[in-house]
């Protein structure tokens, strides 16, 4: 008994461009800026570790080659001349020498030390200042990042639309080249037509084909373009939705914020630069101990326990001019950290308003296109009803085909357009999707 076995398609789920946007975040490239982001954390840690001082223990062990000697060289009286009871001066001297033994040549040493940095000229706190700021820079640019792979993938989403809406519309004209074709062998049969006319129709319709397969071929390879950019495979993607334009406010775009926190970044640097003008002052506090065992509980020669406390203080008095050159370049460096946010404002501010100006005119474009694809339809439909009466040859109608589906491209073209221009206006202009 033979069995039968339905098979189904697989269907593939398309994406739209709200599951896109979702998917963003697993783009390596945004991984990549993430990592940034954890790495400057660690710095900004690392900054702060500095207001707790530090805690530092070493072991040392030092084998002399000979064994270590004091010498003393010093004058010895060893006699005087005599009157009676009394000595007679001067007496008689002579160098003597003597040499003792000042150490072992095994000596062990043992440090546990506390260092706090009690003034630094506001150093510490400008650079635990200076690593926030560069944290939140990093933050800002990995929204950036999302930003502008969102842009790429809004790119890339509606050029994959007007691929698939090129192919719908030829695969229409490839329909109705197939119907042409029929017609015209009917009448070829019947001795009304040309084989010249019936080639010509199938001349059309493999131009036709040959289109089709290059625009898939197209489709493909910016599918594989996207999937590449979510580090997730695309196979499929749904239709569009046009979203609302935004109110501007351009300066809230990541980019542009971390561009600004220049400025203060900029202002730490010429406190940091100045704080060289105070002195460093610190204390130590260490347990110390110097023995000839290794288990430092024996020094035969000298105290074992040399533990101390410390304050010291360092000022500098003369450096050539550098600190004066270190202060004079940090304020340059914030002239020109002004100058260059106040271009990329202007500059970011002019590619929202053509944004407007291409958003409008695509918004024009697109009401001619949907009144060219009407034109276009009433005009195959009146060459097609003609060649059925055999008053239109078939070049006309397969010229009419060819029109109405390039029409019917192109305003979808327009559309995925204005779908893109849409998002990066909203974008450029400082907008979330």
């Amino acid at each position: 008994m033979k069995k039968f076995v339905l098979i189904f398609p697989l269907l593939l789920s398309a994406e739209n461009f709200n599951d896109i946007a979702k998917s963003i975040t697993n783009s390596l490239n945004y991984k990549l800026a993430q990592k940034d982001v954890e790495i400057y954390e660690k710095k900004l840690k690392a900054a702060r570790a500095k207001n707790y001082g530090t805690f530092d223990f070493s072991y040392t062990y030092v084998r002399l080659h000979d064994n270590p000697i004091m010498k003393m060289n010093m004058p010895a009286a060893i006699g005087a001349q005599n009157a009676g009871s009394a000595p007679v001066y001067p007496l008689i001297y002579k160098d003597m020498s003597a040499e003792f033994q000042a150490g072992e040549k095994n000596n062990f040493s043992g440090v546990l030390k506390y260092s706090y940095p009690l003034f630094t000229g506001f150093a510490i706190t400008n650079l635990i200042k200076k690593s926030k700021i560069e944290l939140m820079q990093k933050k800002l640019m990995l929204k950036n990042v999302k930003r502008v792979l969102l842009l790429n993938s809004a790119n890339l989403y509606a050029n994959i639309y007007a691929l698939n809406a090129k192919i719908d519309a030829l695969n229409k004209a490839k329909k109705a080249v197939i119907q042409a074709k029929e017609k015209a062998e009917a009448f070829y049969n019947e001795g009304l037509l040309n084989k010249s006319e019936v080639d010509e129709i199938d001349a059309k319709y493999y131009e036709i084909e040959a289109q089709i397969q290059n625009t898939v071929s197209q489709k493909k390879a910016l599918l594989n373009s996207l999937s590449t950019l979510l580090n997730k495979k695309i196979e499929k993607i749904d239709g569009i939705d046009i979203p609302n334009l935004k109110k501007e406010s351009i300066e809230n775009r990541p980019d542009i914020l971390a561009i600004k926190e220049n400025l203060n970044l900029s202002d730490t640097f010429i406190k940091m630069a100045k704080s060289k003008n105070y002195p460093e002052i610190g204390i130590e506090v260490a347990l110390k101990k110097e023995a000839n065992n290794i288990s430092l509980s024996r020094n035969n020669y000298q105290n074992r326990d040399k533990s101390y406390a410390a304050l010291a203080m360092q000022y500098n008095i003369f450096d050539g001019g550098e600190k004066e050159a270190n202060i004079e370049e940090a304020k340059l460096f914030k002239m020109k950290s002004m100058i260059y946010y106040q271009n990329y404002l202007n500059s970011a501010l002019t590619d929202y308003k053509n944004d407007l100006l291409t958003l409008k005119a695509l918004k024009e474009m697109y009401k001619s296109a949907k009144s060219e694809v009407r034109a276009r339809l009433s005009y195959y439909e009146y060459i097609d009803a003609k060649f059925n009466e055999g008053l239109a040859d078939s070049a006309d109608l397969t010229d009419a085909i060819a029109k109405l589906a390039e029409a019917r491209a192109k305003k979808e073209a327009v559309k995925s357009q204005i779908f893109f221009y849409t998002i990066k206006t909203n974008l450029d202009g400082g907008n979330s999707f």
